[in-house]
């Protein structure tokens, strides 16, 4: 009987010891993951310094992994078409960008993967807005990578000569103009995006907010409430008085941006990727940011940017999840952001870096602050899409001289319409 214990436990050291040995090897596999993972991105700064970059990132990335990065700059243009291709058939990618807008879409067709958030530090460790966007039904799916946000560029000396200040809110903004086209004349003070701009509900939501506004409550549409006419009517105030130019209701984002920058007029509401345009095209041009104007309810920006994602068909999620870990780290993050993409970090941490603590650059952080992320819905799209359409019928008219309270109130409540039936199909 003694003998059969001792060899007993010496068969139970070896079973032991075997295990150990097992759980080493396996921590081993874990830092060298190994394999080949494709990662699709969009063309977030110019191919002459984006591609290197990357390539040297990957590199790096293999040495401490053995993970093998495919990387493939995929145009804005072709991106919807080609992630929706991968979704349904679950192959051809393993992580890839998404717009803020686009995340829960994705999640809503059940082709992206679930995120435990812990793996990158926990909630707590993103700007508020863009881990919103991340979510769909209270799960996540995906994680903040660079976030954009619009304040106020203002020319310092079409300013200085009209001897005005930057507004503080938006009825200041409106006396500011008119001082400025006195000065300068008819179109100067401000340029805005009119229907030609795909992402026109940027510049109307932020004053909706500002207002006290809200695109939906309990479910059903509220951007058509007293908040919301006032908003859009304040809008096309711009073009009926003479503030922006007629050509205005017809631009788009990059056409109004390029307006201020050329120098043609004293205002608009632009990213902290302009400030590289500005340096590129007109480097003398004297100009200054400021945060948003106040509305009734105080200050709002909107909250936009992009999201890493794994597809959930991936072979590789462990790899892939490693290489968004990597992307995200304070060191890619500043160096992503302050020298290529020119946008702000998603991550808090990455602001501890002295870049960020003054002048520009802490005016967009301070904006992000307290920014709106779109609501993540699977219907976001059609949402987007309806209230988008009755906007730009409301710039029409008011060009043609037919626009007022009772026409504003009535494109919103068509849209509202809409919105409605889209969030019911949500449900």
């Amino acid at each position: 009987m003694k003998k059969l214990t001792w060899l007993a436990v010496a068969l139970l050291a070896m079973v032991l010891l075997a295990g150990c040995k097992g759980k080493a090897a396996d921590a081993g596999a874990d830092s060298r993951l190994g394999g080949e993972i494709t990662f699709w991105l969009m063309p977030n700064a110019p191919d002459e310094t984006h591609n290197p970059w990357l390539s040297a990132k990957a590199a790096a990335f293999e040495r401490e992994t053995g993970v093998k990065v495919n990387f493939e700059v995929v145009g804005w243009g072709d991106a919807w078409t080609k992630i929706s291709t991968a979704i349904a058939t679950g192959e051809g990618v393993d992580v890839f960008q998404v717009g803020t807008t686009w995340n829960p879409q994705f999640a809503a067709t059940g082709g992206l993967a679930k995120i435990d958030m812990n793996q990158f530090g926990g909630s707590s460790s993103f700007m508020a807005a863009n881990l919103a966007s991340t979510s769909y039904k209270n799960e996540y799916y995906g994680v903040p990578w660079f976030a954009e946000t619009r304040a106020l560029y203002y020319n310092k000396t079409m300013f200085a000569e009209a001897g005005v200040t930057p507004p503080t809110s938006y009825a200041e903004l409106y006396e500011v103009s008119a001082r400025i086209i006195d000065k300068f004349g008819s179109g100067s003070a401000i340029a805005i995006a009119g229907t030609s701009a795909w992402d026109l509900l940027h510049n109307w939501a932020i004053i909706l907010w500002a207002n006290g506004g809200k695109l939906t409550d309990a479910g059903r549409a509220a951007f058509n409430g007293p908040a919301g006419v006032e908003a859009l009517s304040w809008y096309l105030g711009l073009l009926e008085r003479g503030y922006a130019a007629n050509a205005c209701a017809e631009y788009n984002q990059p056409q109004a941006d390029s307006a201020f920058i050329n120098g043609n007029v004293a205002m608009c509401f632009m990213g902290p990727w302009n400030v590289a345009n500005i340096d590129q095209e007109n480097p003398t041009l004297q100009y200054g940011v400021v945060e948003p104007p106040a509305g009734s309810a105080g200050k709002a920006s909107f909250s936009g940017g992009s999201n890493l994602v794994v597809l959930e068909g991936s072979r590789n999620k462990a790899a892939a999840l490693a290489w968004i870990e990597y992307l995200v780290s304070d060191s890619s993050m500043i160096e992503y952001t302050k020298t290529l993409t020119h946008m702000m970090p998603a991550t808090l941490s990455a602001y501890n870096d002295s870049y960020y603590q003054s002048g520009i650059w802490k005016i967009f952080k301070d904006t992000l602050s307290y920014a709106t992320a779109y609501l993540p819905l699977g219907v976001w799209g059609d949402i987007e899409n309806a209230i988008v359409n009755e906007f730009k019928a409301s710039i029409t008219d008011a060009i043609g001289g037919r626009s007022d309270q009772a026409a504003v109130r009535a494109h919103l409540d068509a849209a509202a319409d809409m919105v409605n039936a889209a969030l019911a199909k949500e449900k």
